[in-house]
């Protein structure tokens, strides 16, 4: 069944099946998912689940993607729901030990899903399928995960040169990493990543 826009019992979700705006952005998804180059096929509820984290987490970014192109969509929510789970690894635990094993654990994972072969999370999943696509340097992933790992023992930067690596790590990865899905539209890929 169609699943992408409209999550059951959830009333405040801005998208209903009988809308334009689901309708296409269904078949949107539809039409990636059979095309996905490596043979990866995303889920429904992969989608879903990124989708949703990132409308309750990250209102923001959830209504710039809405505007985005279709054709990117499904890849920034995948990348911004990333974004989410490693940020709060962090504060999921009051362990520094677990944290850092949760660290290796997305290390693995966004290796795994580049080669598209995701384990069974719907984060990794979705990863995957924007992977399958092409494009997305797999160093600025790493980037996000070593700074939100050093990100577990440090409480402040010390400086604002500290800062400002930090987050060109975090942040500016994640740029990096959306505007090499957005140029995947453009067919300027392999140029941007050059210049990254």
């Amino acid at each position: 069944s169609k699943k992408y826009c409209a999550p059951v019992g959830r009333q405040r979700h801005p998208f209903r099946r009988e809308s334009s705006t689901c309708k296409t952005l269904c078949r949107l998804l539809e039409t990636m998912l059979a095309r996905g180059r490596r043979g990866y096929q995303t889920s429904a509820k992969a989608l879903n689940y990124c989708v949703e984290l990132v409308q309750e987490r990250d209102v923001e970014r959830y209504l710039c993607n809405l505007s985005a192109p279709a054709a990117v969509r499904p890849a920034l929510f995948a990348l911004h729901a990333f974004n989410l789970e490693t940020a709060r690894v962090r504060s999921s635990t009051r362990e520094p030990q677990i944290a850092r094993m949760r660290f290796v654990w997305w290390r693995s994972t966004v290796t795994a899903a580049l080669r598209g072969e995701p384990p069974d999370n719907p984060v990794a999943q979705a990863l995957a399928g924007a992977a399958a696509g092409g494009g997305l340097t797999g160093r600025f992933f790493h980037q996000m995960l070593e700074a939100r790992e050093d990100d577990v023992d440090t409480t402040q930067p010390a400086d604002r040169a500290e800062l400002l690596r930090y987050c060109e790590r975090t942040a500016g990865s994640l740029l990096h990493l959306s505007l090499e899905a957005r140029a995947r539209e453009w067919e300027i890929g392999p140029r941007f990543a050059e210049s990254g």
